[in-house]
């Protein structure tokens, strides 16, 4: 079984691509889809966290204030790089478990990896090939803020700590140029399949 990669930046149109891709019956592990997983209320994650970042992160009823965490973990680069190392740890962990009973079954010949920071958190060596799903700066920023509601410099700031889309696109295998329509990201996202 191959694992394919799908990355990109904050606003590029991941989400839209992996939709592409379940639509054509494709199975898609969606990194971000774990990590609600592995902070759920009693997960050994959620103690960890709570161990490094205090009780305060945790809401009355016992899940995770991600919000606070969040204001927590990135007052520092120390913080921000202990909630990346715990949380990728746990992703990842959970993310190969699931690849390796795909692979033990032998239904699956390819399963897609949705991961933002994939070349960041250096995962792209569990790949055998990477989608970068990419788009003009100025189009993502006002995307993001239109669907998140963010305010630009928000947005601005979060893009600052993804690496360039030059630097993905001189390691992605398959580029996917999402800066048109969606019908032609559509055409690019089918050629890349029948490439497979």
């Amino acid at each position: 079984m191959r694992i394919i990669g799908i990355t990109g930046g904050i606003g590029s149109g991941k989400s839209t691509v992996t939709s592409m891709l379940r639509e054509r019956g494709y199975t898609v592990v969606d990194a971000d889809e774990l990590s609600r997983e592995v902070c759920k209320k009693g997960t050994p994650l959620l103690r960890l966290l709570v161990r490094e970042f205090g009780i305060e992160i945790i809401k009355e009823d016992g899940t995770l204030d991600r919000s606070k965490l969040a204001d927590l973990a990135f007052e520092t680069q120390q913080g921000t790089r202990r909630l990346n190392e715990l949380v990728q740890t746990a992703i990842l962990v959970r993310a190969m478990e699931f690849f390796n009973r795909l692979k033990l079954s032998g239904d699956i010949d390819v399963c897609f990896f949705d991961v933002p920071m994939l070349y960041e958190a250096g995962w792209d060596r569990y790949t055998d090939s990477v989608w970068l799903v990419t788009a003009p700066q100025q189009i993502r920023l006002k995307r993001v803020v239109k669907r998140d509601r963010s305010r630009k410099q928000e947005v601005l700031a979060r893009m600052k700590l993804q690496m360039s889309e030059e630097e993905k696109m001189s390691r992605a295998d398959v580029v996917l140029d999402n800066s048109g329509t969606e019908a032609e990201l559509k055409a690019q996202v089918e050629r890349a399949i029948e490439a497979l």
